[in-house]
């Protein structure tokens, strides 16, 4: 069985391995291009744990297996490309965040912009404010530290990241 049957079979949300999601996948912003295997939509928190448990367990033999993960695919630096599994967080990782406070809690594929529109409701803003905030998730936000023109002033990213959940190489999720 081929690793799109193999996932297919693990996961809830969608596995596409057709030559059109292919090539969109391939590039991000970047001038980079690089052809994933299959890209992976996960529906939700267990799919992301099934699917870094497959390849923990599937590493051994299949050394190049890997996973990255892509929210809206604007890095400029190929960081949302791969060879192997790219894992797609815009289509079910997008849920409005929840703003309690000074506190947002929010999901990889939700868009910036719709983020702020989240968080101006309570007159906040999330100072990091990068120059692509029309185009860009939260998740590559977070994960490249994302800065912009009112870094200078209040700091990137991480000054505004009180706690992340991720998924361990054995599968289990903590709050880190």
């Amino acid at each position: 069985m081929n690793i799109t049957e193999e996932l297919k079979r693990i996961i809830k949300g969608e596995v596409a391995a057709d030559i059109t999601t292919l090539r969109e996948y391939s590039h991000d912003a970047s001038l980079f291009e690089v052809t994933p295997q299959v890209v992976v939509y996960p529906y939700d928190d267990e799919d992301v744990r099934k699917l870094v448990t497959y390849v923990s367990e599937h590493k051994k033999e299949n050394p190049n297996l890997s996973l990255t993960a892509r929210a809206a695919g604007t890095d400029m630096g190929g960081g949302s490309i791969n060879d192997s599994i790219i894992v797609a967080f815009e289509k079910h990782f997008n849920r409005p965040p929840k703003v309690s406070g000074n506190i947002a809690t929010t999901q990889p594929g939700v868009f910036y912009r719709n983020f702020e529109l989240e968080t101006l409701k309570s007159g906040q803003i999330f100072p990091s404010y990068p120059a692509s905030r029309e185009l860009c998730a939260m998740g590559g936000i977070v994960n490249n530290n994302s800065g912009g023109e009112k870094s200078l002033q209040y700091g990137k990213t991480e000054r505004y990241v009180k706690r992340v959940k991720v998924v361990l190489q054995d599968g289990n999720a903590d709050r880190l």
